[in-house]
C-alpha cells in the first residue's frame, strides 16, 4: 500500500473507528486509485458533529448499509434520513449460515475466509445489488459499511479494488489495516464478545483481519471465478456497470 493510502487511512474521526478511503492504491497499469470516490467503514454509531462535518466535507453523498435487519434495528444509521445523503440498506449476508454454525462445521479450522468464500457463492443477488448501487452513486463519495467495517465491507472493497486493477497484495494490505486503524472498535467488540461468554479463541478468529485470510480468499476468487471482474460478470453486472465502477476509482 502506498504512503498516500496509509495517510488517508489515518484520517482521524472521534466517534467512528474504521473508516477509510479506497484512493491512493497503485494500479497495475501504472495509475493510482482516486480519493473521494469510495469510502469503506463501520456502522457510524458514534458519529458526532465534527465527524459529520468531516464526512460531508469529504463529499459523502451515498451510503450503502450492508448490516442485517436486526443490526439496523438495534443501531440505525445516523445518516439514514439526512437531506444531503442517499441511504440504501442491503443486508449483504441474508440467508448465509451464522458464524456459530460455520465454526461448528469447521471445528478447529474456522477462519473468516471460509465465510467470505461462502458469501461470494451464496449471496450473489445482494452482492450485485450493492455493487450496482455503488456504480450509480454519481458525483461525490459513496460509503459502504457493515458493523465493524471488516468483513462484509472487506469483500466489497476487494471486488472494487480488484476490478480497478489493484494488485492482490495491495487489496490484502487494505483489508489488514483494520487491525491497526480499527483497533479501538475491535477491542470494544472483543470485550462484548467475551462478556457474553464466547470462547476467546473463536472471538479472536472472528475479529482478526489477518493478511493470510484475505490472501487465501483472493486466490480462491481467482481460481474459482476468474478474479473480481469475472466474478462481477458472473453475478450479473454488465460491461457498463463494471466500467462505471472502474471509472469511479481510476478515471
Amino acid at each position: 500500500m502506498t504512503q498516500t493510502a496509509e495517510s488517508r487511512a489515518a484520517l482521524a474521526f472521534r466517534g467512528i473507528h474504521n473508516i477509510r478511503d479506497l484512493g491512493g492504491h497503485p494500479t497495475m497499469d501504472g495509475g493510482t486509485t482516486r480519493h473521494g470516490r469510495f469510502l469503506r467503514g463501520d456502522a457510524l454509531r458514534g458519529l458526532d458533529t465534527d465527524d459529520l462535518r468531516l464526512l460531508l466535507e469529504s463529499g459523502l453523498r451515498v451510503i450503502v448499509d450492508m448490516r442485517s435487519h436486526a443490526e439496523v434495528n438495534e443501531g440505525p444509521n445516523p445518516l439514514a434520513g439526512h437531506d444531503a445523503v442517499r441511504y440504501h440498506h442491503i443486508p449483504l449476508y441474508d440467508g448465509l449460515a451464522t458464524i456459530e454454525a460455520m465454526a461448528e462445521t469447521h471445528a478447529g479450522g474456522f477462519d473468516m475466509g471460509l465465510r467470505y468464500r461462502a458469501a461470494f457463492d451464496e449471496c450473489r443477488p445482494a452482492m450485485a445489488r450493492v455493487l450496482t448501487l455503488l456504480s450509480e452513486a454519481g458525483d461525490g463519495a459513496a460509503l459502504f459499511h457493515c458493523t465493524a467495517g471488516k468483513d462484509r465491507t472487506g469483500v466489497i472493497a476487494a471486488l472494487l479494488l480488484g476490478n480497478a486493477g489493484v494488485a492482490s497484495e495491495d487489496v490484502v494490505g487494505d483489508y489488514a489495516l483494520t487491525a491497526t486503524h480499527g483497533k479501538r472498535l475491535i477491542d470494544q467488540l472483543r470485550e462484548r464478545s467475551l462478556a457474553r461468554g464466547n470462547d476467546p479463541d473463536r472471538a479472536e478468529r472472528v475479529l482478526a483481519s489477518r493478511p493470510e485470510t484475505m490472501r487465501a480468499t483472493l486466490e480462491w476468487l481467482e481460481d474459482t471465478h476468474g478474479g473480481a471482474t469475472a466474478y462481477m460478470e458472473r453475478i450479473g453486472l454488465d460491461d457498463a456497470t463494471r466500467q462505471r465502477l472502474r471509472d469511479r476509482l481510476t478515471a
